[in-house]
């Protein structure tokens, strides 16, 4: 009888030792691989293996770095992590867990970053104050050295790029992580965080001719994902052959291109015209961007004009500025040469002003105003002028952030088309307090845009489960 309770009792605690067991209970990260061959010399493939299918999380940080964390929710028994937002001469921690039990080990590795390639060191910043997001997507489109391509700076450290050989005008990111940018030698370029292409729609070239033109200065992603671009349109009017602008609209997945808008339709060659309007390049359209009523707001360089375009793309709504606007303006809110139109909230409007040709001494500035089109007016409730002013001949940038916040550029260095310099982008409030700046060096001397984002490719701020 005693004999069979010891046994009865042995039997039960080895059970309870197998619920309990981490070995029984959860899968377990059985290796860690990471791949240093990628073409964003700042991230990493990493690829984890647990010892059977499951969920699983990678978490990485480094001294002076965030922590951060990526989670996969497919049951595999194999994981491919793309980690991004890595910083030159680090040495980093990194964690690997099956994901969805607490009991669940913790597997360690680290690894260290090398020096960045030697083309990027012809990019320099200095940052000082706190930005609203973290990390700043940074369109290049001249520096000496040849670099190219789409930067990622968090901290005033380079920490992502994404290459295209000569100017970059125009970049966007889908829903799906993947990154769109418009390379002047292939065309539009899908891109994963590592630098891998995934699709790419041409420009059209001598015996591979296209439906639509030359794609140009800007390309977004649409609410459904798909992707909106500018392209050349030529057309004879009179005896001018006038080379306009189109929108066209791609969808990646299935390789369809449609046209959704001419800029002949409705504007005409001879009436809207500005100082640097020709046959060649009526209008140059430099920026895209969707209201919220779906509505796209375009802007028109060449003719200092701005117009918003219905949803459907069957009319233009309104048009602001140059000779043939709708909107009446206030002599001393007139833009001219602006490089970037976004409707932030409502009818109201955000405009990047160059400034271009402006009488007196030039200087740039982010203007916004509010539009009326019962009364046909558009009227400026903000401004911002950095102090001491800055101008920028061509390029850059003005954006809202969800915190209030205004986020512009000031792209040209010193010197160039009259420029004063430097290259700075500049984050302030409501009231016009700096909160923000960031200043390029190095051999940079033309950037694009700046965009602020949270996260590069999903990553979130994290903690190791380990300490």
């Amino acid at each position: 009888m005693r004999q069979w309770w010891l046994c009865a009792l042995t039997l039960l605690l080895a059970a309870c030792d197998a619920l309990t067991s981490p070995a029984s209970d959860a899968p377990t990260v059985e290796a860690i691989r990471i791949d240093t061959t990628v073409a964003n010399a700042l991230a990493r493939v990493v690829t984890v293996r647990l010892s059977r299918p499951a969920p699983a999380r990678v978490t990485w940080g480094a001294e002076g770095t965030k922590v951060l964390t990526l989670v996969s929710d497919s049951v595999l028994a194999e994981h491919r992590f793309l980690v991004p937002r890595l910083r030159q001469r680090r040495t980093y921690t990194l964690e690997a867990v099956a994901e969805g039990s607490a009991s669940a080990p913790v597997r360690r590795t680290t690894f260290t970053m090398p020096a960045m390639p030697s083309a990027l060191f012809a990019a320099t910043f200095t940052a000082t104050g706190t930005p609203s997001h973290p990390v700043q997507l940074i369109e290049i489109v001249g520096a000496s050295g040849g670099l190219g391509g789409l930067l990622m700076v968090e901290d005033g450290e380079i920490v992502g790029h994404l290459p295209v050989v000569g100017s970059l005008f125009g970049a966007t990111r889908r829903a799906s992580g993947t990154y769109v940018l418009l390379d002047p030698l292939k065309g539009l370029v899908e891109m994963r965080i590592d630098g891998s292409t995934v699709r790419t729609l041409p420009h059209p070239a001598t015996g591979a001719p296209t439906a639509y033109g030359r794609i140009h200065h800007d390309v977004i992603a649409t609410p459904q994902q798909t992707l909106l671009f500018i392209a050349n349109e030529t057309r004879l009017v009179g005896a001018d052959s006038i080379v306009g602008e189109a929108l066209w609209e791609w969808v990646p997945e299935t390789g369809a291109v449609t046209k959704r808008w001419s800029a002949f339709t409705e504007l005409d060659w001879n009436t809207l015209r500005g100082s640097r309007s020709v046959p060649g390049n009526w209008l140059h359209g430099n920026a895209i961007s969707y209201g919220p009523r779906g509505n796209v707001l375009m802007s028109l360089r060449n003719a200092d004009h701005v117009i918003s375009i219905a949803p459907d793309f069957s009319r233009i709504e309104w048009r602001l500025g140059g000779p043939t606007g709708t909107l009446a303006i206030d002599s001393a809110d007139v833009f001219l040469g602006q490089h970037y139109v976004t409707e932030p909230t409502p009818g109201r409007v955000l405009i990047f002003d160059n400034g271009w040709e402006r009488p007196g001494v030039p200087y740039s500035r982010a203007i916004e105003f509010g539009i009326d089109t019962i009364a046909r007016r558009a009227t400026r409730v903000w401004q911002h002028r950095p102090a001491p002013d800055i101008y920028a001949a061509l390029v850059g940038s003005a954006r809202r952030t969800d915190e209030g916040r205004t986020l512009m550029l000031f792209g040209m260095l010193q010197g160039q088309n009259g420029s004063t310099g430097p290259i700075t982008a500049i984050e302030v409030s409501s009231t016009g307090a700096e909160r923000w700046r960031l200043t390029a060096g190095g051999t940079l001397t033309r950037l694009y845009r700046i965009t602020p984002v949270d996260a590069v490719a999903g990553e979130v701020e994290g903690a190791f489960k380990g300490r």
